[in-house]
């Protein structure tokens, strides 16, 4: 009876969604961060539902991600940056992911190509393993914690919600003859068949609106089709044709989210505009790159949320070549695998069919991950989350492994092992994903991970500096801006940053040689001149900075801190009736930074 209880898909789902929240339990006060910034917080776009109606504003905003952007203004709508909806609503995504996976195994070992498999009596066994070791392990914590990833852990939701109802469907059109009639039983099975697949094709195409990831789902679909059905592919046309209308869907619309003359080259700028990385050497460095996510799987350690990974520009680098022979290897595997039949076809000893799905997560696993990892150069070569949608064909085969393991072993003390060795691993893995949350409660702690294992990359340190400015911290935030200036001397935000933490602490002499050179080095920067006038105006220069900010002024000319600073100036060099018409502008803009202005006069002069 406690075994059938705990068989039972009820307590599959319960512990799935059990673990799930136990592992992000922690995360729901982790603040935004990174590109949560501009995509969320400080995104006007976000802040109204109405921009996402048929022709709004939100359109003109990352077309092509409308369905992700659409969620985070529904999150505004009902808890404004209150980052805890945001995190609540990510994990959601993350549990119903993980039930689809669960959802999609079992649907599989329902399959022509696996029903009479010697695994089918355990489908629900390696659906559970597939779903916990997805939920469970610390890679997905960047899709899921880091809030604007959402965009890859939903559009990976929509994925996997078209394969599983296309997968129902089949089934439906599979094992219903054409011929049966009636309103109940199998005729109305067979009815719901085309609604399952109509769903399938929305699903897509929510999919392909929230990330360009799932370009690659018509394929799986397809390849899906060819590894568990049967049939004359005339007649598996019909049901696959749907969805692989939608193929073009995605090319479409880079091309004609384009500016500037999208029919000509939209398509190619898209694919190679996100780095001056040369397409060659982004292509040899993902050779690596894929090893080093297939790493991060098998062993969890050393996750970095800015990884300082080299560039490599030649095939025959041993990094590159050795990656490349176990890739190979490993495709070569599936491959065989696809065509793998056991000598002794009998229920007990399977059908070939669990080889099948082995190579299926292979596959999957190449697939997925090729847009980001081969067709399209991205600034940054190597990302966690990328793995999210890549990682379930992985886990799909681990979790087959396992359970044929445990059932062929030659020892019976050793089967009777590898089930509770495979629950302790997810408890581990559950327990590192905790850990691995620790470190995203807050910027500074995120960035000082970072720097400990990117020391020689100034994106870190510059990240660091800034947080600890942001934390009120500015004495702290010297030193990692020092050490992000000499790794890249060049960058004008940098010495801003260096500049305004010094400003912060009273340091105005020191203040001004770092925002000189951030104004020297990029003239438009207006905060850096900006703040190197306040600098100036603390160290008796105030003509030079009454020339700093007059030229800000002219640029933005309603910009209370500026009028403010550009009057404080014109009093300090004696011309009053300048600072008067400060004040004027001020009154007109900002009435409380008038009253301001307005006291430092009085103070110098008596004004009538």
């Amino acid at each position: 009876m406690l075994k059938k209880i705990i068989r039972h898909p009820f307590c599959h789902v319960l512990l799935i969604l059990c673990l799930g929240s136990l592992a992000y339990a922690n995360s729901f006060k982790v603040p935004f961060v990174i590109d949560d910034l501009e995509s969320i917080a400080n995104n006007e776009i976000i802040r109204n539902l109405g921009n996402f109606l048929p022709g709004g504003s939100a359109y003109d905003f990352l077309p092509r991600r409308i369905v992700g952007y659409f969620t985070f203004a529904l999150n505004y709508r009902f808890g404004g940056l209150d980052v805890t909806g945001y995190h609540l609503f990510n994990l959601a995504v993350h549990l119903c992911t993980a039930l689809l996976v669960y959802a999609l195994v079992r649907l599989t070992f329902r399959t022509p190509r696996l029903v009479a498999s010697g695994l089918a009596p355990q489908a629900g066994t390696v659906a559970l393993l597939a779903a916990l070791f997805f939920i469970a392990h610390p890679v997905q914590t960047q899709a899921v914690t880091y809030i604007v990833q959402r965009l890859a852990s939903l559009s990976t939701l929509f994925y996997l919600l078209s394969l599983v109802l296309y997968a129902a469907a089949r089934l439906r059109f599979e094992t219903l003859p054409l011929t049966v009639r009636g309103e109940s039983g199998p005729a109305a099975e067979r009815r719901r068949a085309p609604l399952l697949l109509a769903g399938s094709v929305v699903a897509a195409l929510l999919a392909m609106g929230t990330k360009e990831i799932a370009f690659t789902l018509p394929l799986v679909v397809l390849l899906y089709e060819a590894s568990f059905f049967r049939g004359k592919w005339l007649r598996r046309m019909r049901y696959l044709l749907p969805l692989l209308l939608t193929l073009p869907l995605i090319p479409w619309s880079i091309l004609t989210s384009e500016a500037v003359d999208p029919l000509a080259n939209g398509f190619e700028e898209h694919l190679r505009a996100h780095t001056d990385l040369p397409r060659i050497y982004y292509l040899l460095t993902q050779i690596r790159v894929i090893v080093t996510y297939l790493r991060l799987l098998i062993l969890p350690v050393g996750q970095n949320v800015d990884y300082d990974y080299p560039v490599y520009t030649t095939f025959f680098t041993p990094p590159v070549f050795l990656s490349f022979l176990l890739l190979g290897a490993l495709f070569s595997l599936a491959v065989y695998l696809y065509g793998y039949r056991p000598k002794d076809i009998d229920q007990e000893q399977g059908t070939g069919g669990e080889a099948r799905l082995v190579a299926f997560g292979i596959v999957w696993f190449f697939l997925t991950l090729s847009v980001e990892s081969g067709l399209v150069p991205l600034a940054d070569v190597i990302f966690e989350h990328r793995l999210y949608l890549p990682s379930i064909g992985l886990f799909i085969a681990l979790a087959v492994l396992i359970v044929l393991l445990a059932r062929k072993a030659p020892a019976l003390f050793v089967a009777r092992l590898i089930l509770p060795a495979a629950f302790l691993a997810i408890a581990l893995l559950t327990v590192a994903t905790w850990e691995r949350n620790r470190v995203w409660r807050s910027e500074v702690s995120l960035w000082t991970d970072a720097t400990r294992k990117s020391p020689a990359k100034w994106r870190p340190w510059y990240n660091l500096g800034t947080a600890l400015i942001g934390a009120d911290k500015a004495q702290a935030a010297l030193p990692p801006l020092q050490q992000a200036v000499k790794l890249d001397p060049e960058n004008a935000e940098i010495w801003h940053n260096l500049g305004l933490a010094h400003l912060m602490v009273g340091h105005y002499q020191e203040a001004l040689q770092p925002l000189r050179q951030a104004v020297r080095l990029d003239p438009e920067l207006t905060d850096a001149e900006a703040n190197l006038a306040i600098a100036l105006i603390y160290t008796n220069q105030p003509r030079e900075a009454v020339e700093h900010l007059e030229r800000i002024r002219q640029r933005f000319p309603n910009r209370p801190n500026v009028r403010y600073n550009l009057g404080m100036a014109y009093l300090l060099v004696g011309n009053l009736s300048a600072a008067r018409g400060e004040l004027a502008a001020l009154e007109r803009i900002d009435p409380d930074k008038a009253l301001l202005l307005y006291g430092e006069i009085s103070r110098m002069v008596k004004v009538p």
